[in-house]
């Protein structure tokens, strides 16, 4: 999934990202790594947003 605008530190492109079981939602321009309560606070702005979009 890709976030836009969502990175905390510089305000850059999320996506989900590695291998497996193990994924993570990383930012594509400066690279940081959400935290499990970042990712979780993302993933459930999206999920409102996606509930009021429809």
């Amino acid at each position: 999934m890709l976030w836009l605008r969502g990175c905390p530190r510089c305000g850059g492109d999320l996506a989900d990202a590695g291998f497996g079981l193990e994924t993570y939602v990383e930012c594509l321009q400066c690279g940081k790594t959400l935290t499990a309560e970042q990712e979780a606070a993302v993933r459930s702005a999206s999920r409102r947003y996606a509930a009021r979009a429809a």
